[in-house]
């Protein structure tokens, strides 16, 4: 028997859920979150939750079907809504969209952007500039990068070394020097709406990889000639790749030039610094874009700014710590953190990106003195 309006539940999975859960809260709907983590924040706002990391840090695949058929069968599931994790993983997508109202982009959909072999002569015959790709390792090495076929969030972005092999799962990508940049959008699989512009850095952590993900702020000043181009793009990809609902593109802005470095087909890590700017949040907006609607978003005023805050040696945390409002991603007291994983985030506001930027780091400072001080 199908359920009732009250009884049934988005299922949304995610490396992190929070975002995307809180999203939810936003505009009243109830939500099954699966990640990595099951943090404190997300369990406090989703109707249930649980953890469904493997060993290796990442989804495991049967613990994740089965806590989606056990926590929000077929029967009684809104909708199917996911985040970063699964690019690489088109069967486990279909998997768990089987049954149930998949909000996103198939699995075809991710294949595409996310195959080297065929986005990038895509972005070609689009006109769109990308550094150069191939499969095959450079004479020289230097100034190349290594990346993994579907991976998310940098991690797995190394410089590529004469050592590496042409490999199925890997490809190269010549270094573009530039600021690094995403345009967060919608899509209705036939035009874009931007929802905004955000500048992103790495960790700069000894810890992790040089490219992982450390943060990102919003609305970074940009000649407005470069917006033009880039909205133009997103236009010209989705047109080609039917992309639906929340996505984002990941480029390199060397003078007025945006050099394509890849499409996330999927509500990306940056729906932070913009969901307050969204009556109902985005979650509500993804949704809508996926049926078919897209709304225009009014510029808001200021700027936001979130940073990851990654262990740099194992750490205990503290039982009963007094959180800072500002932080998000809460582990459970008594949680041991890995070396090189993520502890939490940060937020800031500001006037400007600048100012946000700034703020943000000084927080990812306090919010280490506090954790290394309370674990000491």
């Amino acid at each position: 028997m199908p359920a009732s309006p009250e009884q049934a539940s988005l299922l949304l999975v995610s490396a992190s859920g929070r975002a995307l859960a809180q999203s939810a809260a936003r505009c009243g709907m109830r939500a099954v979150v699966l990640d990595l983590f099951n943090d404190m924040d997300v369990r406090e706002v989703a109707s249930s939750s649980r953890c469904v990391a493997g060993r290796s840090g990442k989804f495991d695949g049967a613990k994740l079907l089965a806590a989606a058929a056990d926590l929000c069968p077929p029967e009684t599931c809104a909708g199917f809504v996911y985040g970063s994790g699964l690019e690489g993983r088109p069967r486990l997508l279909e998997r768990l969209a089987r049954g149930r109202q998949l909000f996103g982009n198939p699995a075809s959909t991710v294949a595409l952007v996310k195959d080297p072999r065929r986005f990038f002569p895509l972005l070609d015959s689009l006109g769109i500039p990308h550094p150069e790709v191939r499969l095959d390792p450079p004479d020289d090495v230097s100034r190349w990068l290594v990346k993994r076929i579907g991976g998310a969030g940098g991690g797995h972005v190394r410089p590529a070394r004469s050592r590496h092999r042409a490999r199925p799962f890997r490809y190269f990508q010549a270094l573009q020097a530039g600021r690094t940049l995403s345009a967060l959008f919608a899509a209705d699989g036939r035009r874009a709406q931007l929802i905004g512009f955000n500048e992103q850095w790495s960790a700069f952590a000894r810890s992790t990889s040089p490219y992982c993900y450390g943060g990102a702020v919003s609305h970074p000043a940009l000649p407005a000639s470069v917006c033009q181009s880039v909205t133009a793009m997103l236009d010209h990809l989705v047109g080609a790749t039917k992309l639906v609902g929340l996505n984002g593109l990941d480029f390199i802005l060397a003078g007025e030039v945006p050099w394509v470095l890849e499409v996330n087909p999927r509500p990306t890590a940056t729906i932070d610094l913009h969901d307050a700017d969204v009556e109902g949040g985005l979650l509500a907006l993804h949704l809508r874009a996926c049926r078919g609607e897209l709304v225009r978003i009014p510029r808001s005023v200021g700027s936001r700014a979130h940073a990851i805050v990654y262990a740099d040696r194992p750490v205990r945390v503290p039982a009963g710590m007094a959180w800072p409002d500002w932080s998000t991603d809460i582990p459970a007291g008594g949680s041991l953190i890995r070396t090189g994983a993520p502890v939490c985030s940060v937020h800031a506001a500001a006037a400007d990106s600048d100012q946000a930027r700034d703020l943000a780091g000084m927080r990812v400072k306090q919010m280490q003195s506090l954790l290394w001080e309370r674990a000491a």
